[in-house]
């Protein structure tokens, strides 16, 4: 449970005017990681055991209008600012970190710092624990469907070049525009992202288009949640997504995702992953599988969680991520991650 740092409650100008109330709470991590490293013939390996910490900070706004509207805003300040371009959350034609809300009954519209609509309805296989440096979703099987777009700039996208995560989100500046409807058990979504500030791009178009809605309810004696989503840049691509999750009365927990994304002149990207979770007490653990196939190149890998919650916030976190890459006609690569150490909520 995080615990409120400083909150205002109740900050009202005059009466008759909306009330706002605002909250800080954070996150910090401490312990030792190995990452990914580069050896001398660009092969990528396990790195040097090493120090690992890191704090996030995250603001949070709400309020309430006369006739019932909600709104309000958050920002995490480890994404208002990087060391390459600080204080980009001043832009308003760009994305930093922050993301605006506006909700009405069981409609809400948010733009900003916000998933796509597929990414948002299609359950991920990370389905318990986590780690500190997040090696159980870093690993070249998983599929976070943040996005995935020619990193390179050679005009082509491949999983063995461009990285993981079957969206199109982050195409343009990941500034994302949705509204999402609640009916039910059922949630409905909308989103769009322009790729250029509402400029055409020749051979990608001017918008990501993106829908997609998601069943939770109870099946039997089944926590069901099963989600399907579709995004399409006109002249670039179209990305379809299913997933499914169970949740069952032992603790266990299980899930499985399929994507495909066909891309204009180019090889179909498919992917397939697994998941399983186990929750009691104060113990939880959570294992993933994934691979991505393009033609005849393949990535995999599987991602291991284990957490021990020590109450208060306070919790012991240990992660495994193993990734192996298959290009066709040429060699294969593979390597590990590992992360140990504490998590503090507050």
């Amino acid at each position: 449970m995080k615990s409120i740092l400083f909150a205002t409650t109740a900050l009202v100008a005059t009466a008759g005017v909306a009330s706002a109330e605002i909250a800080l709470t954070g996150n910090a991590e401490m312990g030792i990681y190995a990452p990914v490293d580069v050896d001398v013939d660009g092969d990528r390996e396990m790195g040097d055991t090493q120090f690992f910490t890191d704090m996030d900070i995250r603001f949070t706004l709400s309020g309430e209008a006369d006739n019932g509207l909600t709104f309000g805003a958050t920002i995490d300040l480890d994404e208002a600012a990087d060391n390459n371009n600080p204080g980009r959350f001043e832009n308003p034609n760009q994305q930093g970190g922050e993301a605006i809300f506006i909700s009405y009954g069981g409609a809400t519209f948010t733009m900003g710092d916000t998933d796509g609509a597929l990414d948002a309805r299609v359950p991920e296989m990370a389905l318990a624990a986590g780690s500190l440096n997040d090696d159980e979703t870093i690993h070249l099987g998983f599929n976070h469907g943040d996005g995935l777009s020619d990193s390179d700039g050679d005009g082509f996208t491949t999983v063995i070049e461009d990285g993981v995560g079957l969206s199109l989100d982050g195409f343009g500046d990941g500034q994302v525009a949705r509204i999402d409807y609640a009916y039910d058990a059922f949630t409905f979504s909308a989103s769009m992202e322009q790729v250029a500030d509402g400029a055409d791009v020749e051979d990608l178009g001017d918008t990501i288009w993106g829908i997609g809605v998601a069943y939770s309810g109870q099946l039997s004696t089944i926590d069901l949640t099963v989600g399907l989503g579709y995004q399409t840049l006109d002249e670039y691509a179209d990305v379809t997504s299913v997933g499914a999750t169970g949740g069952f009365g032992n603790g266990f927990s299980a899930g499985l995702t399929y994507t495909d994304m066909s891309i204009d002149g180019g090889d179909d990207i498919e992917h397939w992953g697994v998941g399983f979770g186990y929750e009691m007490n104060a113990i939880a653990v959570g294992m993933n599988y994934g691979e991505y196939t393009q033609d005849d190149d393949k990535l995999s890998g599987f991602g291991l969680a284990a957490s021990y919650d020590l109450g208060g916030g306070l919790s012991a976190r240990l992660g495994y991520g193993y990734s192996d890459i298959d290009p066709d006609g040429a060699s294969s690569d593979d390597y590990d991650t590992y992360s140990l150490g504490l998590s503090m909520n507050f």
